[in-house]
């Protein structure tokens, strides 16, 4: 089966857009593995369009309770009078009906302004890094945090997720239950000659094959016949996710500990790439190499502030909304790994 396009891979190195409190500017960056890659991801074109804020203005909100609350007292001024002409029912039971009615519009209308004032943070003071949750975080600043109006549907977290590419040892029509982040430790992991290194993107595996969540992903047309098989049997086997050499070694020295099978994720302070619609979106790295290159790349003297993060903590962060703007962040794949998947996706 043939798999769907993954060109949109070279999309992932657009415009790096350098954020110096409030202002803004960009740059071009590349792959820190070798040069010459970044002219394959050219920036004019998008990864996603954003999803706009749930929460209605609250101007909106108080017009339509006003126009609510309006209504419904000429409805009760209505029925009051009919009761006073009508000596065969209560008036103050049917008063009393009304009223319980009038509370309950007003309570739908106003609660979703009051659960958006408890969710706000007291320190106001954020910046669009905050949309991260990081090791190196203010444990105060956003420590009970969490909107449902952040909060990413299940179909957007997907979306993120087919981002990147990921690598897997295809054998008599099933799959190992090791899954690569680097296509080369997947070609040296592969024990002989009758094991073949396929790609697949990580939407296709994260929540039925990693995390056994039901419900996030259905097969499709476009999924390999190895993913299929392993998820009609993936109750009987254990899949994990193995990063890259260099992600191991990167996680180590910046001290990130990590849940067995999570992987290690890198931003880079006022670092954030030029999204859909000019919104900018903070990128998560695989590999810290290619975060600092990219900061580099906007010709800062100054060094790069590295933050560290891991796969399932921005999973739940997204389906929590434990940040504000989670929805702008974007994964990041490493440059050689991503040309290699567009290669390999053109020919299975």
């Amino acid at each position: 089966l043939s798999l769907p396009t993954m060109m949109k891979y070279s999309t992932f190195y657009a415009a790096a857009l350098a954020i110096t409190g409030t202002t803004e500017g960009f740059a071009p960056i590349s792959s820190s593995r070798k040069a010459g890659t970044a002219s394959a991801f050219p920036s004019s074109e998008a990864i996603l369009q954003q999803d706009q804020r749930a929460l209605a203005p609250l101007s909106n909100l108080q017009i339509q309770s006003h126009d609510t609350s309006c209504a419904l007292q000429h409805t009760a001024t209505t029925l009051q009078m009919s009761s006073n002409n009508d000596n065969e029912g209560p008036a103050p039971i049917t008063a009393i009906f009304i009223s319980l009615v009038l509370l309950f519009f007003v309570v739908s209308a106003f609660a979703p302004l009051l659960d958006f004032a408890s969710i706000q943070p007291s320190n106001q003071d954020l910046n669009l890094g905050d949309a991260v949750v990081t090791r190196q975080d203010d444990t105060n600043k956003l420590k009970n945090y969490q909107s449902k109006f952040d909060a990413l549907s299940s179909t957007r977290i997907q979306q993120k997720l087919a981002n990147l590419p990921v690598f897997y040892i295809a054998k008599d029509g099933g799959m190992e239950e090791n899954i690569y982040f680097s296509y080369s430790d997947a070609t040296n992991a592969a024990s002989s000659g009758e094991s073949v290194v396929k790609v697949t993107t990580l939407d296709q595996i994260m929540y039925p094959l990693i995390l056994k969540r039901e419900g996030m992903f259905k097969p499709t047309a476009a999924t390999p016949i190895e993913v299929k098989n392993a998820i009609a049997s993936s109750s009987t086997t254990t899949y994990k996710l193995v990063p890259s050499a260099a992600a191991v070694t990167d996680a180590k020295d910046t001290g990130t500990t990590l849940k067995e099978g999570d992987i290690p994720l890198f931003s880079i302070a006022r670092l954030a790439f030029a999204g859909s619609g000019g919104q900018p979106q903070v990128p998560l790295f695989l590999e810290r190499a290619d975060g600092v290159t990219s900061y580099t790349r906007l010709g800062k003297s100054d060094e790069a502030v590295v933050r560290t993060t891991s796969l399932l903590d921005v999973l739940d962060s997204m389906e929590r909304g434990t940040r504000p703007a989670v929805g702008q962040l974007e994964f990041y794949g490493n440059a050689e790994d991503v040309l290699k998947a567009d290669e390999m996706s053109s020919s299975q």
